[in-house]
């Protein structure tokens, strides 16, 4: 049986004390609704079982509604800072006109040995910016859900029906860009991953990877090359069917007139929801310790594809040790933007192992 191997570091933990209290808090509710007997409320106009997570919130229970919410909805935001933290070495909050993991003239293979960088540094800005937006949604949609929870149904119905439809289409925009985001890095990865080599004792890796990042630049984006079931694109894969069967019972919820069976989906949304948080502990785990990666000791050749190596045209001549206790380091060579002869070209970073 293998044992628990110790992460990169431990924000993968943030995921879980962002859902833990909004599972608590459902558990709360509806042992407290059947320990009164399943009542039904004074503002409610007809009988049904189960009754609204948002009902059960508008009696005296209602601090504790508020109160979750407003952690759940904190520790989703915090997570989704967390991964543009770990990408980019500093907070979403502090985006910079002037990215300076993008504008400094260091190599991919240098970015993945820094200890700036907790998981590996995003490709390109298209990702930066689907992190960043996805922020953006999930703070709106959690300030939605809040207001949800503030303007109780019993005394604001028609704000806290507002609300709720603020939440649903903010969250699925939120998640859609994570879900893009891993879809474009497992796309990249895949080029460069070294199962994405038939043979990596016989095949120069170099040259693989020059000829990968020729023909996946010009790929259509819907085409894929190289090692595609990478775990960037089994996490947004997984991303996109959670967000499939949310979408699905979001419309059962929203479009049933049984109150009683609109009740049942609108409690598995609930439930469902901080499924979401599991699987992006996962992606923190894994991404914290890809300097451990069975496959990162592999990679011998980042040339010319990641990040803006290949626009700087520069490529510094220097041995970086590694930031973790492995005894690993990336030697460079010197690829310089005045020179592109085919020596030139040819030269590439080594990971020596």
């Amino acid at each position: 049986m293998s044992h628990f191997k110790r992460p990169g570091n431990w924000l993968f933990i943030v995921p879980w004390i962002a859902f833990i209290p909004w599972y608590g808090m459902l558990i709360a509710m509806l042992a407290c609704w059947a320990g009164q007997g399943h009542p039904i409320y004074w503002f409610m106009h007809t009988e049904q079982f189960p009754v609204y997570i948002s009902d059960i919130g508008a009696t005296n229970l209602r601090p504790l509604f508020i109160s979750c919410v407003a952690w759940q909805g904190l520790g989703y935001v915090i997570t989704v800072a967390c991964e543009f933290f770990q990408r980019s070495g500093y907070w979403p909050f502090q985006l910079k006109k002037n990215d300076q993991s993008i504008s400094e003239s260091t190599s991919y293979a240098e970015k993945l040995h820094s200890g700036k960088f907790l998981m590996p540094p995003y490709y390109t800005k298209d990702e930066r910016n689907l992190i960043f937006t996805a922020f953006v949604f999930g703070c709106i949609a959690e300030l939605g859900l809040l207001f949800c929870s503030i303007f109780s149904t019993a005394l604001y119905h028609h704000v806290h029906i507002a609300m709720v439809s603020v939440f649903v289409v903010f969250m699925f925009l939120s998640i859609c860009c994570l879900s893009a985001e891993y879809f474009l890095m497992g796309r990249h990865y895949a080029s460069i991953h070294p199962l994405a080599n038939s043979n990596l004792n016989t095949q120069s890796s170099e040259k693989s990877f020059n000829q990968s990042f020729n023909i996946v630049d010009d790929l259509p984006w819907y085409k894929w090359q190289g090692h595609i079931w990478n775990k960037f694109t089994i996490s947004a894969t997984l991303k996109t069917i959670w967000l499939a069967l949310a979408v699905v019972w979001a419309i059962c919820f929203g479009a049933i007139n049984d109150r009683s069976k609109s009740a049942c989906f609108e409690w598995l949304l609930a439930f469902w929801f901080g499924v979401i948080f599991m699987i992006i502990s996962v992606d923190f785990y894994m991404g914290g310790r890809y300097r451990q990666s069975r496959y990162f000791k592999h990679v011998e050749s980042f040339s010319g594809y990641y990040k803006y190596d290949k626009a700087l045209g520069l490529y510094h001549s220097e041995e970086v040790l590694p930031s973790d206790d492995t005894a690993d380091a990336i030697t460079t060579e010197t690829a310089s933007s005045n020179n592109h002869d085919n020596a030139a070209s040819n030269e590439s970073f080594q990971v020596v192992v």
